[in-house]
């Protein structure tokens, strides 16, 4: 509510639920101010910021496909560069899944470590701005962050890098070790 008072103008802030009860509750502080009170608004900025783009979640997809990209251009690039290096554990005994495996565990090693470091640079990172761009605005600036979200965006990842690792296991599986130690 926005209340001015001979030369002053001040907003009170009032919550209230969304029933009888709270828009009782609004009337009587406009009845209190006799007039001098304007009813409950949104922010013009706010909502229109929220109706132009869905900012935060078109740079999340943009920065998960560069991700990907990375990803799967280090796992396609690793098989050929270290020919020689499976073919010396294939020569030591590793059967062609464990060779494979070891493809899956670049993956899953190279993603649990980015999650290690970007969730929590992320989480700071988002609060910040949202904080700046909530007080340019005039907003109170709260951020919520959802757990399970975070947490299943992380498992998501996992799933998704192990999925990517297949094509570079199985062909890593497949290469010959006798050809593999005399090759440069």
């Amino acid at each position: 509510m926005k209340v001015e008072n001979g030369a002053h103008s001040y907003t009170l802030l009032v919550g209230a639920t969304p029933d009888r009860g709270g828009r009782a509750a609004i009337a009587h502080y406009l009845d209190v101010f006799e007039g001098n009170a304007t009813g409950p608004t949104l922010p013009g900025p706010l909502v229109n910021f929220g109706q132009a783009v869905n900012f935060p979640l078109i740079l999340g997809v943009v920065v998960g496909v560069f991700g990907v990209a990375t990803l799967v251009h280090l796992l396609v690039v690793t098989v050929p560069r270290r020919r020689r290096d499976m073919g010396v554990l294939k020569a030591l005994g590793f059967l062609n899944r464990q060779v494979g495996a070891t493809i899956y565990w670049q993956a899953t090693t190279v993603v649990v470590v980015g999650l290690v470091i970007g969730i929590p640079l992320g989480l700071a990172a988002g609060k910040f701005t949202w904080n700046a761009f909530a007080q340019n605005i005039g907003v109170v600036p709260v951020s919520v962050v959802e757990a399970g979200l975070v947490a299943s965006i992380a498992v998501g990842a996992l799933v998704v890098a192990n999925l990517l690792a297949i094509g570079p296991a199985v062909a890593a599986a497949r290469s010959r070790s006798g050809r593999l130690l005399t090759e440069r």
